[in-house]
């Protein structure tokens, strides 16, 4: 029963927007090249990220996410280069991307303020045999489409200081189009729409012992869109404890571990509130960076976003 709810819920949404559009992270704060093109190089560092995620464990067919995110400043600082490659699964869609970033930067006051464009391929894989059909009548036909590679372009601004960020992105500029079925382009057509995307965070020091870090991401897209709030205390500049609060109905716990100077590791686990919660134990993600100095970089220490 919960493989036939999760893949009809797969399949309504895949005919208007190749299901869910794009992958969700709780841990957005950790890779904000993800969210904005505009981050490249403003870690000042060569700096890396790996992260996992598992979201509704205990359904079948629920999404899984694989990231690999790169991204450094260039040798006169004023421009940056990312690299992204992601592998996202949910029921019979798998889809990979691969996106390069380019972010131009200025200074500004006591930060810099970067405009980031984004360039990327999507490659979609549909396994029609692994649907299990409520009415035979909703079948895809044999001529269904098994993969589509589509173009995606993107564009944000992100302005930083070492304890606060502001940043806005606009993802699938171009909103690609793909027709499921090659014999009925009329009612099949599939299509990425825009994704606005607004983060802002602040670090509050408290002492040499406590900073006080809050975030918050706005996402929105064809009249709908999701809103969460962090708050997270970071000890001693090397654990981090912190609650997110999101408005589809859930709340994630989290921690970030400074094991040294360029190694961190964390994790985060979704609590689930809404009506799928009554069939899954939740969401996890975990995520694995590491940062190196280049061009003679200077480590800025403590690093807050």
């Amino acid at each position: 029963m919960k493989k036939l709810i999760i893949i009809s819920l797969i399949l309504i949404a895949s005919q208007a927007v190749f299901g869910q559009q794009d992958p969700q992270y709780s841990l957005y704060m950790f890779n904000p090249l993800g969210v904005n093109p505009g981050y490249a190089g403003s870690r000042e560092v060569l700096s890396g990220v790996l992260i996992h995620r598992s979201q509704w464990v205990g359904l079948d067919g629920a999404p899984e996410t694989q990231v690999l995110s790169l991204n450094t400043p260039l040798k006169n600082k004023k421009m940056g280069l990312g690299l992204q490659i992601v592998n996202d699964k949910i029921g019979p869609r798998n889809n990979q991307q691969l996106s390069l970033s380019y972010a131009y930067r200025l200074k500004l006051g006591g930060g810099k303020l970067a405009f980031g464009l984004r360039a990327g391929m999507l490659n979609y894989n549909y396994d029609w045999d692994k649907i299990e059909y409520k009415d035979a009548e909703d079948q895809i036909p044999t001529t269904g489409s098994e993969n589509a590679m589509l173009p995606t372009f993107d564009f944000g601004m992100y302005y930083n200081t070492k304890t606060f960020y502001l940043g806005a992105a606009v993802d699938h500029l171009n909103q690609a189009k793909f027709n499921l079925s090659s014999s009925d382009s009329l009612t099949s057509e599939a299509k990425k729409h825009s994704v606005f995307t607004a983060t802002v965070g602040k670090a509050f020091i408290l002492n040499d012992n406590f900073v006080l870090k809050t975030s918050a991401l706005l996402r929105a897209s064809n009249a709908s869109g999701n809103f969460d709030v962090n708050a997270s205390v970071l000890i001693k500049n090397k654990i981090l404890f912190g609650v997110t609060a999101r408005s589809s109905k859930a709340i994630v716990v989290m921690t970030e571990i400074n094991l040294t100077k360029n190694l961190r590791l964390g994790a985060g686990y979704d609590i689930d509130m809404s009506d799928v919660a009554k069939s899954t134990s939740g969401s996890f993600e975990i995520f694995l960076g590491y940062d190196i100095g280049i061009f003679k970089s200077k480590m800025v220490s403590p690093r807050y976003f």
